[in-house]
């Protein structure tokens, strides 16, 4: 017991005594620190490439639920399986001119993937800009962009 009295009270300690020279630090940098909080080709650059990516992002979400579907998950209420009991049918000639690609279901990696990178771009661009603000409340997400005239 007096081991963990002696480590809590010399944690505790270790901020107060690291005070001073953050301080310092701090003082200085505000010192060096132009009037602006960024300049400006930082901010756009940090929105055009937050709404680069964020595009990029749709997209692979709009590729992986129509062009680049895959017979490894399945869409709507088909069965799993259906696809490769479509594709082992066009085997005999009745069933030969069947479409299977219907029943490929999406790309659920492509799909997770560009929502994430969605999200990214969008992040971006609210961080680019010091005119959008962000608040989270318990029952909403607001996001704000002020405008000057």
């Amino acid at each position: 017991m007096p081991i963990c009295l002696v480590l809590v009270l010399g944690l505790s300690a270790a901020p107060a005594a690291a005070q001073q020279p953050i301080r310092d630090a701090a003082a200085k940098a505000a010192a060096e620190q132009p009037a602006g909080n960024q300049p400006a080709s930082k901010s756009r650059a940090r929105t055009l490439t937050g709404a680069a990516i964020a595009i990029a992002g749709g997209g692979a979400i709009v590729l992986g639920g129509t062009a680049l579907r895959t017979e490894r998950s399945t869409s709507g209420n088909t069965p799993p399986g259906a696809y490769a009991a479509c594709v082992a049918l066009k085997a005999n000639p009745v069933y030969r001119n069947n479409d299977c690609d219907g029943l490929k279901g999406p790309n659920k990696a492509l799909m997770i993937g560009g929502l994430a990178a969605a999200v990214t771009g969008v992040t971006l661009m609210i961080a680019g800009s010091s005119m959008n603000s962000v608040e989270f409340g318990p029952a909403a997400i607001v996001l704000r962009h002020r405008v000057k005239f």
